[in-house]
């Protein structure tokens, strides 16, 4: 992983992207709500190996991939439904 971007401090609904590097360039992996992570008690850095299942999305001109699914080490982190809707709620 090259980079995690996290929400402004006091923006802690706003979503986590993490920026991978694949053999083409760097892919923009949108995570999901930091409240949330922070409540499943996982977290991301740099150097961090993952691997995700996903949907690639266009947003404007930018390619985006909207992860489903994130494993880290032992840990797996479900993130959205089959049909990419997100597990946690935006209403906290």
């Amino acid at each position: 992983m090259e980079e995690v971007k996290l929400p402004p401090k006091g923006r802690e609904k706003e979503t986590i992207h993490l920026l991978l590097k694949n053999g083409t360039g760097t892919l923009d992996i949108y995570l999901c709500s930091k409240a949330f992570l922070d409540d499943m008690g996982v977290s991301f850095a740099k150097g961090d190996e993952i691997a995700l299942t996903g949907s690639r999305i266009k947003q404007g001109e930018t390619d985006l991939i909207l992860a489903r699914e994130v494993v880290k080490g032992r840990d797996t982190l479900v993130l959205r439904d089959d049909k990419g809707n997100p597990v946690w709620s935006w209403h906290r």
